[in-house]
This record gives structure tokens, sequence and C-alpha cells, in this order.
């Protein structure tokens, strides 16, 4: 290997190195995976306006977790994952991870909170339940409960 090709390898190594670090790569990588899963999507659902079979390339869920999400219960559980992850601002998780469910958002956060008759107020910790992920309040509560 000549100078030069070294010079690169170590240039290609630092820059791999300082992008990782500040955490640029990670998002790179999940925003291709997002971009990639949306293109697929777009395709299926192309292909089932044709009037083709759709091959439903992202797979979507297995029969029981099926089952399970046209239920109540499994609405609200799809609820608050998806109101998770927005709050956590994973939006590219979220892009995958909506496609991969193959049924729309069942609830927006005011209706959760309605449905579980959490007050936007503060908590025990003093902080705004707005400011919180709803997740974690069924979790204090059920937590709470247990204690008493």
């Amino acid at each position: 290997m000549d100078d030069y090709m070294k010079e690169m390898m170590d240039l290609k190594t630092l820059v791999t190195k300082s992008l990782e670090k500040k955490g640029v790569l990670a998002r790179i990588r999940a925003e291709l995976r997002a971009n990639v899963f949306q293109a697929i999507e777009e395709q299926d659902h192309a292909t089932e306006a044709e009037g083709g079979d759709s091959f439903a390339l992202l797979g979507g869920c297995s029969e029981r977790a099926k089952q399970l999400h046209s239920t109540p219960a499994g609405k609200l559980l799809t609820g608050l994952i998806c109101e998770y992850l927005e709050w956590c601002e994973l939006e590219r998780t979220l892009r995958v991870y909506s496609p991969e469910l193959n049924q729309p958002r069942p609830y927006s956060r005011a209706e959760l909170e309605e449905l579980l008759e959490i007050k936007s107020d503060k908590n025990v910790s003093g902080i705004s339940s707005e400011t919180r992920p709803l997740l974690l309040e069924v979790l204090e509560g059920y937590l709470k409960s247990e204690s008493s």
C-alpha cells in the first residue's frame, strides 16, 4: 500500500470514529432503514392500487399479534407504544414500526389521556405529565397501586 492509500485509510478511520462518537452515523443508519421501509411500503400500496397481489414485503405482525391489536387493549397498547416513540423523538423508528404494524394509528395522545384517565397536571415528582410519556404514567400508576 502506498502512502496515499495509507493516508486515505487513516482519514476514513478518523472520520468514521468521529461520526460514531457524535451519534451521526447511528442517525444516518436509522434514516436509511426508515427510508428503505417507506419505499417498500409505498411499493406494496402501489401494487395493491393496481389490483395486483400485495406481497406485503414488510410482513406485518404474527397472527397472534394481529388478534391482540384488534382488541381494545391491543389498540391501547399500540397507541401507548407510538406515543412513547414520539415522546422519545424516535421518528425513524416510528416510521419503521407503523408500516410493520400494518394498522392505522388508533389514538392520539389526548385520546389516550382520556381513555386512561390521566390528567395533564403535575405528578408526584412535580413534573407536568405532558412532558412525560404516557406509558411511564401508566407504569407509575401501577407501581403506586401495588405498593398500597
